[in-house]
């Protein structure tokens, strides 16, 4: 399986496409002047691969482009990710398209609507990778997580930036951002090839065999020693169950027998002393509504009763009055008629200054009040039996309320007693179960070797999951093909003709960087002058790693995207245009690094890909022929009509 890089498209805002087209599996080359988005090329593939920041550079690009887009083949298959720019000062776009089985781009971003998170696209390049389930677990005391490889450590190994290639102390894509180099180490035994497809699911029967080693070994331990009587283990429960009422305070056990039958009768099932069905709350609450409503009854009793009296007492005082009245009045009666002149007195005939009631009006009142004492006198045996009555009700409340306030009483001290039963229950059945657990491994491991035998198969699959997960082994099959990769990476510095290159050279793992064993000692990457060099180590350390990942068939895409290798000798600000790699020294070391290039492609054909951004161009036959794009005189990435109508 091969996954390599079809063509790079960008859409305007107005729904314009560019592309840019490579050839698969060979030397790609993509030259022009300075400031014409050559290095931009790699940024589009890193950004669509998932990366979570947008790095390429504010400017003509950012403002014009609506949509950065690739297309990966995979043995024929076409696999399209687009994904939104940003904008000027944006850091990173959610919004992904992916799809498979696509033949090309589609003519507008119309199409592009986010059906992936990164996090899934991740995943998807994983799967169409090939990743298999692998996790590396650090050492231990290592604060570091355990990773899992996926597409996002396989993409270190195929991206070099500009800043990158060139650099004495990082080798590797993204070294110098954080936790990037030890997610690199991590990962590096998996895509070499050191960690088998089947290291993880290897990893997971021998986790899971170890804990079940360490439960059943748990289980025969604990079980042995419930069995040995001299642990004074049943003695101890025999106690407890007398403690907690399940035996009799006063017996005993003579042997080893009567104690298994007497710890056999505690541990018998039992029932609560009191009804499953009661319920203590329910009965406490209808009495206390009880109660409530009663209080309720009985205060509205004495209300009224109070009401009757207050008739009762006002009727009274009523009638003292009106009697009071009627003597006063009775005196009329020595008149003998009302006939005289209201101004003249009925006794003395003498003149009044002040009219008085006729005797007939007199008379009237007195008849009207006496009808007033005799309709008094008829409520009251009323009022009276009323208030007998309402006393009696009382009565009645009274006994019924302070019969409930009893059986109120009764209750909450029969719910603590059922409390307490409930408590003492509970501790029996917990220390019936501890003896019941004490029998029944007992019984097992006196009756039934079964265990021993488990234990023993859980131990030698453990052994045989150890010799296959051997760490030693590890090491040594990565230092193999580290080795490997070493061989090579010497083979390519010698046609490079790189300054120590004729000393054995190593890929260090530890450290990221290349190290020359020379006779003087190990000299390591940062110490090797020159920009020539630093330019050279790198492209001949991704080369050897690239042979070993296509000769062991390895889940890491299988192109390499350079950009300005040439920078050694001719900086992007010095435009040389044409050179025919005879000049000077610096056209030959340049000629050098494009024919491996070429060469090594070929060698590789069709599982390797290689493309490269740059300013140069050999007057060579086959440069030209690797020439997929040529960006002078006003051509460049982005079209300049977008540039006019952004």
């Amino acid at each position: 399986m091969t996954l390599q890089l079809r063509a790079v498209a960008i859409y305007s805002h107005s729904g314009e496409r560019r592309d840019v087209d490579f050839v698969l599996g060979r030397l790609n080359i993509v030259t022009g002047a300075s400031k014409t988005g050559k290095s931009a090329l790699l940024d589009i593939v890193d950004y669509c691969w998932g990366r979570g920041e947008c790095t390429i550079p504010e400017g003509e690009i950012r403002r014009s482009v609506s949509w950065f887009s690739i297309l990966l083949d995979r043995d024929g298959e076409g696999i399209l990710i687009a994904r939104k720019n940003p904008g000027p000062a944006g850091k990173a776009s959610d919004e992904i398209f992916f799809e498979r089985g696509v033949e090309g781009f589609p003519d507008t971003p119309q199409p592009f609507v986010k059906n992936v998170t990164a996090d899934g696209l991740r995943a998807q390049l994983s799967m169409v990778l090939g990743i298999a389930e692998n996790k590396h677990v650090p050492e231990p005391g290592s604060t570091r997580a355990p990773l899992e490889a996926s597409a996002s450590q396989a993409i270190f190994f195929c991206l070099q930036a500009q800043d990158e290639i060139a650099s004495r102390r990082l080798l590797f894509h993204r070294q110098g951002e954080q936790f990037i180099p030890s997610h690199i180490k991590d990962t590096l035994p998996y895509f070499v090839g050191a960690m088998g497809e089947d290291h993880y699911l290897q990893r997971m029967r021998y986790d899971e065999a170890r804990a079940r080693l360490r439960r059943l070994e748990r289980e025969y331990a604990e079980a042995r020693a419930l069995a040995n009587e001299a642990s004074g283990t049943a003695q101890s429960l025999l106690q407890e169950a007398k403690r907690v009422g399940l035996l009799a305070p006063d017996v005993l056990a003579d042997s080893t027998a009567d104690l298994r039958a007497l710890l056999a009768s505690a541990a018998a099932p039992r029932e609560l002393a009191y009804a499953r069905n009661d319920d203590p709350a329910a009965d406490l609450t209808d009495l206390e509504n009880r109660r409530r409503r009663l209080r309720g009854e009985l205060q509205e009793v004495r209300e009224e009763i109070a009401d009757v009296q207050r008739l009762e007492r006002e009727a009274s005082e009523f009638q003292v009055e009106a009697r009071e009245q009627q003597a006063r009045l009775a005196s009329i009666g020595l008149l003998a008629d009302d006939s005289g002149d209201a101004a003249t007195c009925p006794l003395c005939d003498s003149h009044l200054a002040t009219p008085i009631p006729s005797v007939s009006d007199v008379r009237k009142s007195l008849t009207a009040l006496e009808g007033q004492l005799q309709s008094v006198r008829r409520d009251n045996p009323r009022l009276q039996a009323r208030q007998a009555d309402l006393e009696s009700r009382r009565n009645t409340l009274e006994d019924q309320l302070k019969t409930v306030q009893a059986d109120i009483l009764t209750r909450i001290s029969e719910n603590e007693r059922l409390r307490i039963e409930q408590d003492q229950f509970t501790e029996q059945a917990r220390t019936a179960g501890r003896i019941g657990y004490y029998l029944e491994n007992a019984r097992t491991v006196a009756s039934d070797e079964g265990i021993r035998l488990a234990i023993a198969r859980a131990r030698a699959e453990v052994s045989e999951l150890e010799q296959l997960l051997d760490q030693e082994a590890l090491e040594e099959r990565l230092t193999t093909a580290l080795g490997i990769v070493g061989r090579d990476l010497t083979r390519y510095a010698r046609l490079l003709e790189l300054e120590h290159g004729d000393n054995p050279l190593r890929l260090d793992r530890k450290n990221l960087t290349v190290v020359a064993d020379t006779i003087d000692g190990p000299l390591a990457l940062p110490q090797i002058g020159s920009g020539e060099n630093w330019v050279g180590y790198h492209v001949a350390a991704h080369l050897a790693m690239h042979g070993l990942f296509r000769a062991r068939n390895r889940p890491v895409p299988a192109f390499l995207m350079l950009d300005q290798p040439s920078q050694a000798h001719y900086p992007p600000e010095r435009d040389v245009g044409e050179i025919d790699g005879k000049g000077d020294e610096d056209q030959a070391a340049v000629a050098r690094l494009y024919r491996l290039l070429f060469e090594y492609c070929a060698e590789h054909y069709p599982n390797m890909q290689i493309i490269v951004m740059d300013h140069v161009e050999l007057l060579e036959d086959w440069f030209r022929d690797s020439t997929v794009q040529r960006w002078r005189d006003n051509i460049k990435l982005v079209p300049l009509s977008w540039l006019r109508s952004t």
